[in-house]
C-alpha cells in the first residue's frame, strides 16, 4: 500500500455553477443522452474537456460530491488517488450513465483509454444497442431486478471486471468493480458529455468528513484539480449502498445469500422487500466478518478511518430505556472538566422530551438538532465540518441512533469517524 502525494497548487481550481440547467434525458435507464436548457451550462462543455484529458473534476451526486476521473485510463485514476492522498489499495467506485454504457464496458479490449464517438470502441457490441430490461447478458442475473428497482440510485453493484478497467481502480487486487449509474442528473450529464465511465470517490482529503457541497471541496482540493461543478447541496448526505450478490463473498455454503459491504442510501430494509433470495440479505460487521475482506477490500469504506474532522469525536451509542441527552450532558461535564474550552453537540430532538443542557464553567456549547436518523444521514457531513473548520470546537459530542432504516448507514460512517464509543 502507498499514499500517493501532490504538490499543492497544481492547478487554478474553477468552481462552475450548474444549478439553473434543466436537463432532460432521453431515456431513465437505457439511454445516456440529454438535452439541457436554461442557463449555466458552460460546466457541461468544460467538465468533458477535462476529464478526457484525464485531470479530476469534483461533480455532485444525489449522495455526496465525487472526484471523477476517466475510470478507463491509468493516468487518471492515479490522479485522483494522488488529489486525495488516498492509499493506493483502497478500491473506487465506477460510475457510469447509463445500463448500456455499462453493458458496452464488456467488450472494449483491455487497451481501451475511451468510448468516444466515431471510434471503432463506440461501435463495440453492447454500445449504442438497444436492449430491452431482460436483455442485458453482461450484467449477472440476479442485479437485474434490483436494476430495474434502484437504478439510478444510491446503490453500488459489485461485478466482474471489464478487462478494460485498469487495476488501479481495484486497488492492484481482486478481480470485481463496484458499479454505480448515479441519480444526480448533473453527475449523469457530465458522464453522459464525456461518453466515459467515470471513477469517482468522495471528493474529500482521504479521511475527512465526505463533501456534501462544492464548498466542502473547494475547502479540501483547492488547487489539486482544475474544475468543479456545483450542483448544489446533495439529497442524500451519506454515500451509496455497497451489495455484493456476484463475488464469494456472497456465498454460504454454495447457496447465494446477498451481502451489503457498505450501508448506505438504500437500506437494507427496502432491499428485503424484493423477496426471494434478497431476503436473506446479510450486512457485513453485523451478520458477518471477513479477514480477507478487511486486508484486500473490494469497495470503498472497509479498511480505512474516514470522515474524521480534527478535533475527537465522541459518539453516544444509545440504548433501551437511557436518556440519551442525560448521558451527553455527562460527557459535556467531564470534557470540561479536561480543558475543552467549546464544544460542538449533535442531538436527535424528542417529541415527548424537552432539554437543556447546561454550560460548565468556562465553558461554550455548539449546539444542533436534527429531527431523525434520516435527517441526521442528510446533514452529518455538513455538521461535522461545520463545527470543526467554522466553530473550531475542541470535541464533537454526537448522539447515536438506532440502527433500522438509514440509522444503519449513520451509525456505519459514525463508528469509523469516532475517536470514542460511549455506551449510554
Amino acid at each position: 500500500m502507498t499514499v500517493p502525494t501532490t504538490t499543492k497548487h497544481e492547478f487554478t481550481t474553477r468552481v462552475l455553477p450548474a444549478i439553473s440547467v434543466q436537463l432532460e434525458f432521453a431515456s431513465p435507464l437505457e439511454n445516456d443522452g440529454f438535452a439541457a436548457t436554461g442557463a449555466d451550462q458552460q460546466w457541461i462543455e468544460e467538465s468533458k474537456k477535462q476529464l478526457q484529458q484525464n485531470n479530476c473534476v469534483g461533480i455532485p451526486t444525489e449522495t455526496v460530491y465525487g472526484l471523477a476521473a476517466n475510470a478507463l485510463s491509468e493516468q487518471a485514476v492515479h490522479a485522483i488517488y494522488r488529489a486525495k492522498s488516498r492509499p493506493s489499495d483502497n478500491p473506487l467506485i465506477v460510475h457510469v450513465s447509463s445500463v448500456q454504457m455499462l453493458r458496452s464496458l464488456y467488450h472494449l479490449p483491455e487497451t481501451a483509454t475511451s468510448l468516444f464517438p466515431g471510434t471503432d470502441n463506440a461501435a463495440s457490441e453492447g454500445h449504442g444497442k438497444q436492449a430491452s430490461q431482460e436483455d442485458w447478458p453482461e450484467i449477472p442475473q440476479v442485479y437485474h431486478q434490483v436494476i430495474r428497482k434502484f437504478w439510478p440510485g444510491p446503490l453500488t453493484l459489485v461485478m466482474p471486471r471489464p478487462m478494460c478497467i485498469p487495476m488501479a481502480v481495484l486497488g492492484g487486487h481482486g478481480d470485481t468493480v463496484a458499479f454505480r449509474f448515479p441519480d444526480h442528473p448533473v453527475a449523469r450529464a457530465v458522464i453522459s458529455a464525456s461518453n466515459l465511465p467515470l471513477a469517482a470517490p468522495s471528493a474529500n482529503a482521504s479521511g475527512r468528513p465526505s463533501p456534501t457541497t462544492a464548498a466542502h471541496v473547494l475547502h479540501d482540493l483547492d488547487g489539486l484539480l482544475p474544475l468543479i461543478v456545483d450542483g448544489g447541496p446533495c439529497d442524500v448526505g451519506v454515500e451509496s449502498t455497497v451489495l455484493d450478490a456476484y463475488s464469494a463473498n456472497a456465498y454460504v455454503d454454495g447457496q447465494l445469500t446477498p451481502c451489503i459491504l457498505r450501508p448506505g442510501g438504500i437500506t437494507y430494509e427496502q432491499l428485503k422487500t424484493l423477496g426471494g433470495v434478497w431476503e436473506n440479505t446479510r450486512v457485513y460487521k453485523k451478520h458477518f466478518t471477513s479477514s480477507e475482506l478487511e486486508t484486500n477490500p473490494t469497495t470503498p469504506g472497509m479498511k480505512y478511518r474516514h470522515y474524521a474532522p480534527s478535533v475527537p469525536v465522541h459518539v453516544l451509542i444509545p440504548a433501551v430505556n437511557v436518556k440519551g441527552h442525560d448521558a451527553m450532558q455527562k460527557r459535556v461535564d467531564e470534557l470540561a472538566l479536561d480543558g475543552c474550552q467549546k464544544i460542538g453537540l449533535v442531538a436527535v430532538k424528542r417529541a415527548d422530551q424537552e432539554f437543556k443542557f447546561v454550560e460548565p464553567n468556562k465553558c461554550q456549547l455548539e449546539l444542533r438538532w436534527v429531527d431523525n436518523a434520516k435527517h441526521l444521514a442528510h446533514c452529518i457531513f455538513g455538521l461535522l465540518r461545520e463545527l470543526d473548520e467554522s466553530e473550531n470546537v475542541d470535541a464533537i459530542i454526537i448522539e447515536g441512533v438506532d440502527e433500522a432504516d438509514e440509522g444503519m448507514a449513520v451509525m456505519n460512517r459514525l463508528a469509523k469517524a469516532a475517536t470514542f464509543q460511549i455506551k449510554a
